[in-house]
């Protein structure tokens, strides 16, 4: 809550401050998240991550129904075979479980680390496009929308559909 009055009272402060200092002041906001899921790159990140996750899920589901299976042979077949045998089957089982434990977190991590290399790459260059654009426009400042300090923005002042199609122009 601190962070958010303070920088809510460094806005007002700046708002009031370039006024009285007798130059324009041009105020826009971008939509960060909607620019990220609508830019060509970004549709296309959006592709590949998922394609990376049904791939993922596959070689998931396979090494989950030979558990599955192993785990049906013990419950249907377990009381009848001999104790070593039983015993290997069981082993066997719980080294599969395991790296199968192993192999979902281990997946985890890679999907998490994919998503934050795609991402951060695309934002860093929407924040470029934004800066620069700022700059040729005239901007004192731009926000982004769903930041805290940003409480209300109207329409005229949302420029994420101008930043898209220079972002999706310069990225081709």
């Amino acid at each position: 809550m601190k962070r958010v009055s303070m920088s809510g009272w460094i806005l007002v402060g700046l708002l009031l401050a370039v006024p009285a200092l007798g130059a324009d002041v041009k105020i826009g906001y971008v939509d960060l998240q909607r620019a990220l899921n609508e830019s060509n790159r970004g549709k296309k990140a959006k592709e590949e991550f998922k394609a990376e996750v049904e791939k993922l899920q596959a070689q998931l589901k396979k090494k989950k129904d030979q558990i599955e299976s192993l785990k049906d042979q013990l419950e249907k077949k377990g009381a009848v075979m001999k104790e070593e045998e039983r015993a290997n089957l069981e082993e066997e089982y719980r080294k599969k479980l395991r790296d199968f434990e192993r192999d979902y977190k281990d997946s985890q991590a890679d999907l998490q680390r994919k998503d934050s290399e795609l991402t951060g790459a695309i934002l860093k260059e929407l924040q470029e496009v934004i800066q620069e654009y700022g700059e040729r426009e005239g901007y004192t400042m731009i926000f982004e929308a769903g930041a805290s300090a940003v409480l209300y923005g109207a329409k005229s002042a949302d420029l994420t559909d101008a930043i898209l199609e220079e972002y999706n122009r310069r990225k081709r």
